[in-house]
Formats: structure tokens, sequence, C-alpha cells
């Protein structure tokens, strides 16, 4: 007669294994230590800011022309679109390593305050494009009077 051992393990202890693996992939990527430009990372980068009068917003946009990009404010929330292109005149190329991405993008973020639409003034200097956004005049309480009857 043949005897089977029989061992008391948890019969999802294999999965508990796998979670445990799943968590740390999460935490390693979310760290952004070696994946700082390539998986989550959001282009443009923005710098959100605020001052008495404005909300400025700052996105680094490097080799892409003016005329390549789009930028739209609608209610509170800032989009910029754009597209980069490959440089074509270098002829045939063979990639040894290539870091940056081509084609096109877009972003929008929430505005921290709501803003004059038709202000908004938008440079680029630099790689640099630079939104200024006037906060909207706050709106004061219309005192209605109330007629005796």
């Amino acid at each position: 007669m043949n005897l089977i051992r029989w061992e008391n393990t948890d019969p999802l202890e294999g999965f508990t294994h796998i979670q445990r693996e799943m968590g740390d992939l999460i935490d390693f990527l979310s760290s952004g230590s070696k994946t700082e430009g390539y998986v989550g990372a959001e282009f443009p980068q923005m710098v959100v800011s605020m001052n008495k009068d404005n909300v400025i917003v700052r996105a680094e946009l490097p080799g892409i022309k003016v005329i390549d990009l789009d930028v739209q404010v609608a209610d509170d929330i800032l989009t910029i679109k754009g597209e980069r292109k490959p440089n074509t005149g270098e002829g045939h190329i063979t990639y040894l390593r290539r870091e940056r991405n081509f084609g096109t993008f877009a972003r929008s973020t929430m505005l921290p305050e709501k803003v004059d639409a038709e202000k908004v003034v938008a440079s680029y200097k630099n790689g640099v494009l630079t939104i200024t956004l006037p906060k909207a005049a706050e709106k004061k309480p219309k005192q209605i009077e109330i007629k005796k009857s």
C-alpha cells in the first residue's frame, strides 16, 4: 500500500504570493525611480500656480512649434493639445535610443479658480508655454427687496 503524505497548507497560498508580487510591482512603477519619463508620466509636464489676480500655467513643450499648439479654456478646465513632429530632414536614420515620443497629445487640467476666458493670454518661449488666466470677478449676491402685501 502506498501512503500519500498529507500537508496542511493553505490552498490560497499561491495567490497570496502573486498578490504580494503585484503589490511590489505597483509600488515600483508608481515610485518613478526607474520609469521617470515613461510609465505614468504626464505630457506635457505642467506647473500650476496662482497669485492675487491670476492662475498661471507653465507647460514644458520642447521642440514643438507654436503653430502645432492649441490651447482652450472651457468653464474651469484648461486643455493643451498639440503635435510633436519628428525631424524628417535627416534622411534614413537607424535609432539606437529614442526617448522622445512623437505624434499628437492632449492634456487637460482643472483650474483651481473660475477664470475670465476672454482675457486669457498665452506666450511660448524657450520650449515653455506660459498661460496667464485672469481670475473671474467674484459675483456678489443681489439684494432682493421684499414688498409688503
